[in-house]
């Protein structure tokens, strides 16, 4: 068996429905009717690995400046998370700062709150300009990035 990155997602829409004769409840979504999700592997060379060491993350500190998140080159997979912390320490809390995910300083694709996370395959090697930022104060961004 090849090294390897195996990932999922799920989404599942949810309607509360009032109470009316009985008691509320949560239901799926009538304009969807389902929930959504795939998976994927991705093959990865381990020992160029970006955003960890020995495995520790290394945080991106996110600020209200734009700023690359890494040198991202020639990458297959790229795993990002708010940690809910300031600092690479993880000692002063931020639960309420949002962190923007964008290509290039603009073009803002995610946002991200405290424990929010996502992973984007990339099926061929691709050498991203990902940047991250914060609405207010500093976060620490776990990144995790694989060639």
């Amino acid at each position: 068996m090849a090294s390897r990155i195996e990932f999922a997602v799920s989404a599942t829409p949810i309607v509360s429905v009032a109470a009316g004769e009985n008691i509320a409840v949560d239901t799926i979504a009538a304009d969807v009717g389902k929930s959504l999700g795939g998976s994927g592997s991705q093959v990865a060379v381990w020992g160029s690995t970006e955003g960890y060491a020995a495995g520790d993350p290394v945080h991106k500190i996110a600020t209200g400046s734009a700023a690359e998140l890494d040198t991202l080159t020639s990458i297959k997979f790229l795993f990002i998370k708010h940690s809910g912390f300031e600092d690479d320490a993880k000692t002063t809390a931020n639960t309420t700062s949002l962190v923007s995910v964008s290509l290039g300083a603009s073009a803002v694709f995610a946002v991200l709150a405290s424990g929010d996370a996502i992973v984007l395959p990339f099926a061929t090697a691709t050498s991203p300009d990902i940047q991250v930022k914060t609405d207010t104060g500093s976060v620490a961004v776990e990144y995790m990035a694989t060639v």
